[in-house]
């Protein structure tokens, strides 16, 4: 006659169950935290404050992306303190990047100019744009918008590269509007 232990009352069988179940449940609970909201945002830059995604930021400065292919996009913001800054990068055609520009009070065909390393540090070409993986060449011209606004009234610069058929943009907010 076989004597089961009381501590294992269903024998050997009913304790890998248990052990099974309880390493499920540990698997699961483990994937629910490893994709709560405090993962980052796979387009934040690094750095960038925690638990944010591109659109909740967006959103906090009245920002709608354009409705095109966008690639390359990047980001460092916060949605609980938009006046903090917000950061963003990415590439488009440049039909897209004109009729972006044009729909925020910054006109593509009169732009004012920049060139890195000339002294005239407007916020693009600092350690922490660095850090975001912006780089800008020596030799190249680029376009600055300083009056680029929001439907909420936020305002950025904004500079682009003059690609002829893709634009790289990158934005810099100075000014927060109104709550969107």
């Amino acid at each position: 006659m076989r004597v089961r232990n009381a501590a294992r009352p269903h024998g050997r069988g009913g304790s890998r169950r248990a052990v099974a179940v309880a390493a499920n449940v540990a698997v699961a609970v483990a994937l629910a935290a490893g994709c709560s909201a405090a993962d980052p945002d796979p387009r934040a830059y690094p750095g960038s404050p925690k638990g944010q995604t591109l659109e909740a930021v967006t959103k906090a400065f009245g920002l709608d992306l354009p409705a095109c292919e966008l690639k390359g996009v990047g980001f460092s913001g916060s949605s609980k303190y938009p006046e903090e800054r917000l950061s963003l990068s990415f590439r488009a055609s440049k039909e897209c990047v004109d009729g972006y520009l044009s729909t925020h009070q910054a006109d593509p065909a009169d732009p004012l100019h920049w060139t890195p390393g000339q002294g005239n540090r407007i916020g693009f070409d600092t350690p922490e744009t660095q850090r975001f993986g912006w780089s800008f060449d020596r030799a190249v011209t680029y376009d600055l918008f300083v009056d680029f606004t929001t439907s909420t009234g936020s305002r950025f610069s904004v500079v682009a590269d003059p690609g002829q058929t893709e634009r790289t943009v990158y934005l810099e907010s100075h000014f927060l509007g109104g709550s969107s």
